[in-house]
Formats: C-alpha cells, structure tokens, sequence
C-alpha cells in the first residue's frame, strides 16, 4: 500500500540551503551596486560572466580564459543571474521546493541532488543548446529538484510497484516533452530567453537520480 506526500511545504531550512541562497544572492546584489557604478567597476558582470557563466563552445577547450573553465562552468554558473528578476523567481522556487524535498531527503543528499542536476543541465545545453551563448541561472537544478519531488512524492507515478521501468521512463519523457514546450511556447509568446534545453536536462536528470538514489 502506498501513500501520497502532502504537498505542504515543511517548515524551516537546513544551513546548508542558507548557504546556497546566499551563493546566489551576494554575486547578483554586487552586480546591482556595480552596474549602477556604486562600487568597483562598472564590467564587473561582464567579467565574471565570462569566467563563470556556461558557454557550450567553452566545453571543447576551445577559448578557455583558463585552465579548468571547461568544467568550471557546469557548476558556476547555477550562481548566476542576469538580474533582481531572474534572482527573485529562482529564488522563490528554490525555497519552496527545497522545503517539499526535505520531507523525504536529507539536506545533505539533496545539495548533492540538486547540484548533479545542474550538472546534468549543462550538458543538456551544451549537446543542444546554441553556441557562443552565455548560459546562467538556478532554474536547471531547480527543474531537477521538480523531478526529484515528482519521483519522491509518487506523483508521476502512484502505485510503485505496478508501474514498471518503462512506463516510468516514459512518463518521465512525456513530462519533459510537455516542459519544453511550454518553454517554447513562452519563448515565442513573451519572448522570454528561456534555455529549455538545461530546463529538460535538469529535470530528467533529477527524477533519475531520485529513482536510483532511494529516498529516507
């Protein structure tokens, strides 16, 4: 017999998820005081974008500022923003869905989690997604965390045991398929610059994680 979670958040976050607010947050409030030519220099974002932010031809070798960027970048970059609004709304999913993802996962296995799935973002972006682009933002590793929730939660799927591997998988690719195109679609209705690509990959790479990695 199983058991769907609730989906109430639980109260109170972990150091750990503290820590990686604040690794999201700094970079960017130093950026606003940069940009607007309050402290230091006014390149500052250009700068670190260059050093940190995902850049699918850096993955090659090819135009690596220096030793190590080409993997560097599968994890800088989820600490990236390209403003307060990007910030705010990665923000904003990453404390509601950590809080969900704590009623199953330890904080420890879920920063491990979480950064895999940015991880597995990158290398969705960098195999589809355009070159000579800058690539930042949390939201790849938070669609990880949405996988993961799903997979934990029983809501892809809610009788564990009837479903198999296959169903399972292609459930979960029907799911992405549906997450890319809203992206899509937003892309072309809004024309928001939306990076589908580290979208899906997180999210694929988080729900198969959580199938492979049991829960508490």
């Amino acid at each position: 017999m199983t058991q769907a979670l609730s989906p109430t958040p639980s109260r109170g976050l972990p150091a750990v998820i503290w820590l990686l607010l604040a690794l999201c947050t700094l970079p960017e409030l130093l950026f606003q005081l940069t940009d607007r030519g309050l402290l230091g220099s006014q390149d500052l974002r250009q700068i670190v974008f260059r050093l940190g932010a995902f850049q699918s031809d850096l993955v090659s070798g090819s135009r690596i500022l220096f030793w190590g960027q080409s993997f560097s970048i599968f994890v800088t970059y989820m600490f990236l923003h390209t403003g307060l609004p990007h910030l705010i709304v990665n923000m904003v999913g990453l404390v509601w869905l950590w809080r969900l993802i704590l009623d199953t996962r330890s904080a420890g296995d879920a920063v491990i989690l979480y950064l895999m799935s940015g991880v597995g973002a990158g290398l969705v972006f960098a195999l589809f997604g355009p070159q000579h682009t800058a690539m930042v933002g949390a939201s790849g590793a938070l669609f990880g965390l949405l996988g993961m929730y799903g997979v934990d939660s029983r809501l892809f799927w809610s009788d564990v045991r009837r479903t198999g591997l296959p169903q399972k998988v292609l459930r979960l690719v029907c799911i992405a398929a549906v997450l890319m195109l809203s992206d899509l679609i937003s892309r072309v209705a809004i024309g928001t610059s939306v990076a589908w690509q580290a979208h899906t990959g997180g999210f694929l790479t988080g729900a198969v994680a959580a199938m492979i990695w049991p829960r508490r």
